[in-house]
């Protein structure tokens, strides 16, 4: 039965209904309640089952006056202010050992402590200082910022006041005015008496993505499911048709949104007891549980290196025989074993992460967890949504067709569904610009698909004088009679509304289902605007709607149309009515009643009887079925518009009757081809990830011939597609997890996901996917999207979608765009990479300085006592300052342009085969040129004399060593220098990259290069901390072997290139048809 309210006429009554998705979710949440949760903070009983009068005396409130502003203050006071607890705040302390307890950190304590108590306070202040440096953090919480609500208040004088007041100042008892496209602030009971036709979009909570209608009478059941307590309102929700006054019941913590938040705060309990509870805590402080699996892992590679750290030094103490260990083979041995650790891998590693996620969120991707920016590097599938992911998420009309044949002005085209008149509608960037060319095609309207919705075969292309030669522009002063009919429906029969821009950079606005928008703006352009059709002339409130400002409003229009009932629609019956009074502007026209019906071809058929004045037959209806079909092979979605006239007398009969009596002998007025077109960059993006190996698939609840348009035009499907590689969700659920993998390729295309089926559907082509040994990104919006999401290896979640599905997310979309993953993936590609060069930079530096630490043991003075290459101090200055700032700024190299041509599987392992190859060349090569400047120094120029107790003191027979040990230490750190520009590339030549693309790596280069010379010059610092001479003529060996070190990199590299050409994987089968089609090509890189 239709509500009817006086007070309809008001065209705010007609706002409109939200954004949502028809083929999404509709399940409500399986949420069970219980009686104490539906229990508010202020009452004892729960609201959505007691009278609304009731909850009003409870409350001590009056539906028509509201709580005084003295009462107000004092519950303020009394429930404090409505706003969501924000997360604890992390302690100094916490982070101290959170940070401590890594395996490099640990280690660095240790040799602290040894260097500090053999009172080698120069190693052991070296060390400390790296600790303090690697002790650091940064934490940062966001606030989100919350709407404002209009309350009714009265003054101690009784005077009702309607104010504005920030959400937080809502208290319960508050009575708020609700309209559409309001945020409810609180949850709330609806009252008596107060309610129109009010829809709440409650998405976010129940996982029903239509809008709940509302109702004002108690809920019979108690203990019911949170989306089923209709008479009640919830915070968060969004108003998306209709008002209602409500009163709050429940704000802060206490509403439904607040205890999902504080569950989401709570952690899962733990079963373990005694030492299994211990040995939990312990491994979560040594960073091996409860982090991030990137972080296991580099945390697992570093207590490896300490067990090799602890053998090192015992290898250093037992060159000694254990018998009288002097202190500085004690301190050598901590400088072995601390240079085996890449003491900066932790801060890199972050600080690299770190960087990436700012990066990330700078275009529109914000990170969740570190860890997916690692995993999306080898992804081999993105499974998406396509409305607004794929497309844009405006809806616009493409299409029109109308059951006439003559396109020109007149009053009685004849009838003639097998042909028709189809027209254009042109759209520009703003699809809500009302304005626009409105074009007569004169080609018929055909299905060029096949009943398998084959669509190899197009439409032909015409060139530009045969489109000029033949479309014509439709004016809206000279519209065909059944054109103009049915601009009548699509602007009456809904709810949208447009509004200018709020500045001249930016674009029109629009409230409502974006299907009723995108007829809204169809109508304008046709001039048919609402806001023209539903006023008086004399109160006309303008709102630009065709091509001139001085023509009439509406042609061959006089008078106005006055709002009667309204049907909302139903998606039971996937249909909307409504009727208007006609009231002309004088006495030359009679005032008629025009009633209005729009919805889904199929229902709309069953109550139509007529085509103007001819009986709709079985033919007429096949005709029109047909050109659906053909709207549909265009990606179009079709919906159907039908309207007639009764008396004026019929007014009273109109408003009383039921909707099925209502909805009753139509005439058929024509059909609409709506239009969520592509978004620019998705071709692009599609285009990339071909190219990289990666294959896009689609899931959608969409038409299979809509979903099969789409994903031809982005380049998903190629014209040549075969047949399994679109399915429907019903036939993608109906096989056997057996008959899946059996199939050659997984389908690209999943259309006709039923909301009720969706969750199982996802999950079945991620477990599918994983079942062939691949990885797969996985886009959701809804709530029975969260378990596709978590079991995906990266879930993304839109930033539009519900709390839920972004909690059980890795990223979220903040513009909800298929190219955002693109570029995310780009970006992991390039911090794997980056991962990659700073840990070969990192562990092949440091076995260089194994091989010349331990080598080094080798060479005995006459005491007998190993004389060391290099000294401790001059150990740890290579480990920490000379391969830090390198390996960070490796970390920070920018994305390679070759980052999106390379297949996935080399993304999946940073310790592969050829790592370990270049590891054991780089290492070895780096500490034997080192150490043979050594040598040469000491027997090619001097005669091998080692002088005694040179590791502590500089006496005159320790000249040799000195000098032998500064030319081993200026070998080294330059060496190491020019290594970490080798280390941009793994194969190409040095002369090959681009050495200006990372300004940060070539000024650490540089500058630490240049520091060897203070090193080994100023007095005191040389002698008596670092135990090096000043070099003369050995720099003439140093640069030598700098020279036989490019020779081998170079050559080595050149030997990796001939077996990667060689054995060069094949590329992927399927490529984009475009070979030039990027996505920097068609969106501006942020």
């Amino acid at each position: 039965m239709a509500e009817k309210n006086p007070d309809l006429s008001d065209h705010h009554q007609f706002s409109g209904a939200q954004d949502q998705e028809k083929d999404k979710s509709f399940n409500r949440a399986n949420t069970t309640d219980t009686r104490a949760t539906a229990v508010s903070q202020a009452l004892p009983f729960a609201p959505h089952n007691t009278a609304s009068s009731k909850v009003l005396e409870a409350l001590s409130s009056d539906a028509d006056h509201g709580l005084s502003e003295e009462d107000a203050r004092k519950r303020l006071e009394l429930y404090g202010p409505n706003r969501l607890k924000p997360p604890k705040r992390p302690s100094v302390m916490k982070i101290i050992v959170r940070q401590v307890g890594n395996a490099m950190t640990l280690v660095l304590i240790a040799a602290m402590a040894v260097s500090f108590g053999t009172m080698d306070w120069i190693s052991g202040g070296v060390i400390a200082a790296l600790v303090i440096l690697n002790v650091a953090t940064v934490a940062s919480l966001e606030s989100v910022g919350a709407p404002q609500a209009n309350v009714v208040r009265h003054k101690p004088s009784g005077e009702n006041i309607t104010k504005t007041i920030p959400v937080e100042e809502v208290v319960p008892g508050d009575l708020v005015l609700l309209k559409n496209g309001d945020i409810v602030p609180a949850d709330g009971r609806v009252l008596d008496g107060h309610l129109s036709n009010l829809e709440c979009d409650e998405a976010f909570l129940t996982g029903e993505s239509l809008p709940v209608a509302k109702q004002s009478e108690p809920i019979d059941e108690e203990d019911c499911p949170v989306g089923d307590r209709i008479s009640m309102v919830y915070s968060g929700s969004q108003v998306t048709k209709g008002r209602a006054r409500v009163v709050i019941t429940a704000t802060a913590m206490d509403t439904e949104i607040g205890k999902i938040a504080r569950a989401l705060d709570s952690k899962a309990k733990r079963n373990e007891k005694g030492f299994a509870a211990f040995w939990h805590k312990t491994k979560v402080l040594l960073g091996v549980a409860e982090t991030t699996p990137l972080q296991i892992k580099l945390n697992q590679l570093a207590y490896f290196l300490l067990g090799m750290a602890c053998i090192t030094a015992i290898v250093v103490v037992a060159s000694t025989g254990f018998r009288n260990v002097p202190l500085s083979v004690a301190t050598y041995a901590v400088a072995a074993a601390v240079s085996i650790l890449p003491a900066s891998l932790i801060a890199v590693v972050s600080l690299t992460l770190a960087r990436a996620s700012t990066d990330l969120a700078s275009r529109n991707a914000l990170v969740r967890r570190m860890d997916a920016i690692e995993a999306l590097a080898g992804v081999e599938n993105v499974c998406s949504d396509k409305t607004g992911t794929l497309t844009v998420g405006r809806m616009v009309v493409r299409k029109l067709w109308i059951p006439a044949m003559d396109w020109r002005e007149n009053e009685a085209a004849a009838v003639n569904t097998e042909r028709g008149q189809a027209y254009s509608l042109e759209t520009g960037s703003d699809p809500f610009y009302p304005r626009g060319e409105v074009k007569a095609d004169l080609v018929e309207l055909r299905n060029e698909a096949s009943p398998e919705l084959d669509l190899k075969r197009r439409t032909k292309q015409l060139s530009q004088d045969e489109v000029d030669e033949h479309d014509t522009v439709v004016h809206p002063e000279g519209l065909e009679s059944n054109l103009r009919e049915l601009a009548l429906c699509a602007a009456l029969c809904n709810q949208a509304t447009l509004s200018r821009p709020s500045s001249d950079d930016s674009q029109w606005e629009a409230h409502g289902d974006p299907t009723e928008i995108a007829l809204q703006v169809a109508a304008h352009k046709l001039g048919h605007g609402k806001p023209f059709l539903t006023h008086a002339k004399h109160a006309l409130s303008r709102v630009a709607s065709a091509h001139s400002h001085q023509r009439p409003p509406v042609a061959g229009i006089k008078g106005h149309y006055e709002p009667l009932v309204e049907h909302p629609f139903d998606s039971t019956v996937k249909r909307m009515s409504i009727a208007y009074r006609f009231v002309p502007d004088d006495r030359s026209e009679e005032p008629h009643i025009l009633c209005l019906l729009k919805g889904a071809v199929e229902r709309v058929f069953e109550k139509c009887t007529r085509i103007q004045d001819k009986q709709l037959s079985e033919g007429h209806k096949e005709n029109t079925i047909r050109k659906m079909d053909a709207l549909a092979a265009q990606g179009l979605r079709v919906l159907a518009l039908c309207g007639k006239k009764l008396p004026n007398s019929e007014a009273e009969r109109v408003t009383t009757m039921s909707r099925d009596e209502f909805e009753n002998d139509f005439a058929f007025l024509g059909l609409a081809g709506i239009y969520d077109p592509p978004r620019k960059e998705s071709a692009g993006a599609v285009a990339d990830c071909l190219r990289a190996g990666i294959t896009p698939r689609m899931l959608t609840g969409d038409h299979p011939a809509t979903a099969t348009a789409i994903a031809l035009s982005i380049g998903i499907l190629d014209k040549a597609y075969a047949k399994s590689a679109v399915m429907t969700g019903q036939q993608f659920d109906a096989l056997a997890d057996e008959q899946i993998d059996a199939m050659e390729e997984l389908p690209l295309v999943v259309a006709r996901c039923a909301p009720e089926t969706k969750a199982s559907i996802l999950v079945r082509m991620v477990d599918a996917i994983h079942r062939r040994k691949q990885h797969t990104v996985m886009t959701g919006d809804g709530v029975n999207d969260s378990p596709a999401l978590k079991r995906a290896d990266v879930g993304v979640g839109m930033g539009t979608g519900s709390d839920v599905a972004k909690q059980s997310s890795n990223l979220v979309l903040a513009d909800d765009n298929f190219a955002t993953i693109c570029r995310a993936i780009r970006k992991g590609r390039s911090v794997f990479k980056n991962l990659s060069k700073f840990l070969l930079y990192l562990l092949s530096g440091n076995l260089a300085e194994i091989v010349v630490l331990l080598i080094g043991l080798a060479f005995k003075d006459e005491n007998d006592q190993a004389v060391f290459p290099l000294s401790p101090v001059a150990a740890l200055w290579i480990n920490t300052l000379t391969a830090g700032p390198p390996a960070l700024a490796l970390g920070l190299e920018p994305t390679a342009l070759d980052a999106m041509e390379m297949p996935p599987t080399a993304f999946h392992r940073i310790f592969t085969l050829e790592f370990y190859f270049d590891l054991t060349f780089y290492g070895f090569l780096m500490g034997a040129l080192a150490l043979a400047n050594f040598v040469i120094v000491l027997w090619g120029y001097y005669p091998g004399e080692l002088g005694t107790y040179c590791n502590e003191v500089d006496s005159d027979t320790c000249s040799p060593v000195f000098q032998a040990r500064a030319a081993c230490f200026a070998t080294l750190v330059i060496i190491l220098m020019i290594h970490s520009l080798e280390c941009k590339h793994f194969t190409k030549s040095l002369f090959q990259v681009n050495l200006l693309d990372n300004k940060v790596l070539l000024w650490c280069v540089v500058v630490l290069s240049l520091m060897t010379f203070p090193v080994v010059y100023i007095p005191r610092i040389n002698d008596d901390v670092f135990l090096v001479g000043s070099l003369t003529w050995e720099w003439g060996i140093v640069f030598g072997m700098i020279l036989v070190y490019l020779a081998a990199t170079e050559a080595y590299k050149w030997c990796k290139r001939i077996y990667f050409r060689r054995h060069a994987a094949p590329k992927s089968a399927r490529a984009p048809s475009d070979k030039t089609l990027r996505m920097e090509n068609t969106i501006a890189p942020v």
